[in-house]
């Protein structure tokens, strides 16, 4: 339903171009992974982020440049949200579920710290890429600084869907079940999730 992956500085750029289906030289859309992308559909993509002006490599550098920031090629600048719509979900509550599960995210990491929240609306099943910078504040420094680590650690993988289920339940008009057999044991990889879904096909 929801899977979490973090980012360094050299992967974001390519991350971007799916976001904001760039095209290659070949006027093809930039692909991550195997998905099958219906380009008839792509004008249907949108992006909740819409506070953010800035190209989403120009944000990324602005805001690691305002909190402390190791300056390594391992450091991951960037985490990234891939929210799946429930099976279950009726079709006319697709656009309140993901903006509503964008107010979740955008509050729970910081608005200040969102790069992009770019809807896919032209895959097999909709979903919603939620990037951000991944800011906490250091208390023994006394200083905000990025660090990915410690911002998706285990305890917030674990408690993640459940918070998310219950705040759904909070805002939409019918039950939205986050809490499955594909996230009751935890975060699992989109390689996992898409196998599930076809053996379950």
């Amino acid at each position: 339903m929801a899977h979490c992956k973090k980012f360094g500085k050299a992967a974001c750029g390519h991350m971007f171009k799916h976001y904001e289906r760039a095209k290659d030289e070949n006027g093809c859309y930039v692909k991550f992974g195997n998905e099958d992308i219906d380009s008839s559909r792509t004008c249907f993509n949108y992006n909740l982020a819409t506070h953010q002006k800035m190209m989403q490599g120009d944000f990324v550098k602005k805001r690691c440049s305002e909190v402390f920031c190791l300056n390594r090629k391992d450091v991951n600048v960037m985490c990234s949200w891939v929210v799946t719509v429930p099976k279950t979900l009726p079709e006319n509550m697709t656009d309140i579920f993901m903006r509503e599960t964008y107010n979740f995210l955008e509050k729970r990491y910081g608005r200040e710290n969102v790069i992009s929240a770019y809807v896919h609306m032209d895959e097999k099943t909709p979903h919603m890429h939620f990037a951000f910078v991944p800011v906490k504040f250091d208390k023994k420094k006394n200083r905000y600084k990025v660090s990915a680590c410690e911002v998706i650690d285990r305890k917030e993988l674990r408690a993640f869907h459940s918070d998310l289920e219950n705040y759904l339940n909070s805002r939409l008009p019918c039950r939205v079940d986050i809490l499955n057999e594909a996230t009751k044991e935890g975060n699992k990889s989109v390689e996992e999730l898409k196998r599930n879904t076809a053996e379950e096909e």
